[in-house]
């Protein structure tokens, strides 16, 4: 009786070392993996100052952001960077609007562009502009001698500068093979026959001196579809 004692404490002790937790235990590992990151949404490519030729070079300053903020000196032409000319039917559109400047100092699109990266006195070209009284102008460039196609005429269409500063417009030019039409945020405001201005050439835009200015959307498509009557 007494021998089997020892054996006893043996086995009550072996069935409480059973009973204990294992210290060498692992708690699974946790799935830590991020998902992966959203890609950004495109920048658009126009709103990069190395997207854009200009003239003159000097006295211009161009930043970069969600849209491009243009500030002149001088009066200024800007067209992208490679860009092949253009012949009718073609659309150019661009968004507008003035941060700082004269109410007087216009803004706008050209079309019809020839030997812009040369001297001004070679340059080729036709433009549209609105300022901040709520009038347009039509002209053509034939180095020094600039015509007036329409001059400085009232709109209701076009959103006129305010106490706070500009406000931006939507302007549109249409090239078609025998008219030009200009819509400024939807309207036309103007028509002209194809021979009054220029056609076939390098699309861009042109500000005045002395203007800071913010230019997205800008755009240029096949195609001039027919502008809607004057509201």
């Amino acid at each position: 009786m007494r021998a089997s004692l020892p054996l006893l404490a043996a086995a009550l002790l072996a069935g409480c070392g059973a009973d204990r937790p294992r210290t060498d235990a692992r708690e699974p590992a946790a799935d830590t993996a991020a998902a992966p990151a959203a890609a950004p949404a495109p920048a658009d490519s126009a709103a990069s100052p190395a997207a854009w030729q200009l003239a003159p070079r000097e006295g211009v300053t161009l930043r970069g952001g969600e849209a491009l903020t243009v500030e002149t000196g001088p009066h200024v032409v800007l067209w992208r960077q490679g860009q092949e000319p253009v012949r009718p039917p073609y659309t150019i559109r661009a968004r507008m609007q003035k941060l700082h400047g004269r109410l007087h100092e216009g803004y706008g699109i050209v079309w019809g562009g020839q030997s812009l990266d040369g001297p001004e006195s070679g340059q080729r070209y036709s433009y549209f502009l609105v300022r901040g009284d709520g009038s347009f102008l039509i002209r053509r460039r034939a180095g020094a001698d600039i015509p007036v196609v329409r001059p400085w005429t009232t709109d209701p269409a076009i959103r006129r500068d305010t106490e706070e500063g500009g406000r931006p417009n939507e302007l549109e030019v249409r090239v078609a093979a025998d008219s030009v039409s200009f819509l400024v945020n939807g309207r036309q405001v103007a028509r002209v026959g194809a021979a009054e201005v220029d056609g076939a050439g390098i699309p861009g835009v042109r500000i005045a001196h002395q203007v800071q200015l913010q230019l997205g959307g800008f755009a240029v498509e096949p195609g001039a579809a027919q502008a809607g009557a004057r509201r």
